[in-house]
């Protein structure tokens, strides 16, 4: 018995001297690859287990590990790297996230890389845009960026939303921000003239859009002059890549109607409380009594303003894109139907749209590139007379 308990005590001692000396002090550098300069706040963890650490401000680093481990690296803004440990020291270099920190972002001036950016730039991508059932960009707007405010000011169809960055910069003048399209300042407001709504950016179709960038301080805006006051919105319209063509079909419909309108009086309860109020106040209904009028029939005339003004609105939204390219043509072309009715009777948009972008490169200093565009639209909307009028 006492031969096996001895035996027994050699055999875990020699299982835990194995373990210890496979549990080491794992020590190291860790770098950045561009600059070569040490990185520090990048985590070190054990996989599989709690056991972690940081590298201090030299980028050194100092952890436990057992022979066979990983050790996972990772960083903001970096790649993340996985490294099994075989030696007491580990050195490693991390690389930049390339789809994170050099996302291009195009400034007054030009473009930059997202990480040399330090004006205030908001970025919306295109993709973000299209997912919204709306007529126009500015609506699909709302709530992508910060300091962006999008207001729709009434129900006619197409009307320019009011659009303001950073609040209301003027008191008497417009808040409305710049608008570039494509490297060229594009005409804002309402052109109609009229009772319908005219807005001058409904010719940018949303799915025609590739990125947009707001521009919201002084040294983003300054190329612009007083007419980046407001703010500037830079918008990038899709162009075709490198590859086989490519067909994309978007289509959507939707329903709008109103909701918590008041209740009124039908015409027999106008006219019991008109005549209540004609007897309340002295006088003599056989003389004053109101009445119900008659239409040309005889008959009574109970009018539901309601049914009358208001109606389901119907939208509809259809575009169509091809994009394809070999390595020194490359092409995108859509066109685009959009038609809405809105929820004020006789009130109709209509607006149908074609976009072509082109690019040849030459050679390695020159490249030319064609963007033609075409757009019809109609609005109508009701006037004073009841009729209809079309602008």
């Amino acid at each position: 018995m006492k031969k096996l308990l001895l035996s027994s005590m050699w055999v875990l001692f020699f299982m835990a001297s194995q373990v210890y000396a496979q549990t080491r002090t794992i020590t190291g550098t860790v770098t950045e690859k561009e600059e070569g300069g040490p990185l520090p706040g990048v985590s070190v963890m054990v996989k599989g287990s709690k056991t972690g650490t940081q590298s201090n401000a030299q980028g050194k680093f100092s952890i436990s590990a057992s022979t066979g481990q990983t050790l996972v690296f990772t960083s903001v803004g970096y790649l993340t790297q996985s490294i099994t440990v075989s030696g007491s020291t580990i050195n490693v270099v991390m690389e930049p996230n390339q789809t994170q920190l050099s996302d291009v972002m195009v400034i007054g001036y030009g473009t930059i890389n997202r990480r040399d950016n330090v004006a205030a730039v908001g970025q919306i991508k295109g993709q973000d845009l299209i997912e919204q059932p709306v007529q126009n960009f500015e609506q699909a707007l709302a709530g992508k960026a910060a300091g962006v405010q999008i207001t729709i000011p009434n129900s006619v169809l197409n009307t320019p939303p009011v659009f303001h960055i950073r609040g209301t910069n003027s008191i008497t003048l417009s808040s409305q921000p710049l608008i570039v399209v494509d490297g060229i300042v594009n005409f804002t407001g309402d052109f109609s003239g009229g009772e319908s709504g005219g807005n001058a950016l409904s010719n940018i179709n949303p799915d025609d859009i590739e990125d947009i960038q707001i521009l919201k301080d002084a040294s983003a805006t300054a190329i612009y002059g007083s007419r980046g006051a407001n703010g500037v919105v830079i918008i990038t319209t899709k162009k075709g890549k490198k590859g086989d063509a490519v067909v994309t079909l978007d289509s959507w419909v939707g329903e709008t109607s109103v909701n918590r309108l008041p209740k009124v009086l039908n015409a027999d309860q106008y006219v019991a409380e008109k005549n209540e109020a004609i007897v309340n106040g002295g006088g003599n209904l056989a003389t004053t009594a109101a009445v119900i009028g008659t239409d040309a029939n005889g008959n009574p005339i109970n009018t539901n303003w309601e049914k009358l003004l208001y109606q389901k609105g119907i939208s509809y939204n259809s575009t169509v894109s091809v994009s394809g390219g070999n390595e020194k043509t490359t092409y995108y072309g859509s066109a685009n139907w959009s038609k809405q009715t809105g929820v004020l009777r006789t009130f109709e948009f209509d607006n149908k749209s074609m976009l072509f972008n082109i690019d040849h490169r030459a050679n390695k200093y020159i490249t030319i590139g064609m963007k033609l565009s075409y757009q019809n639209n109609q609005d109508l909307a009701a006037i004073s007379s009841g009729s209809l009028s079309a602008y």
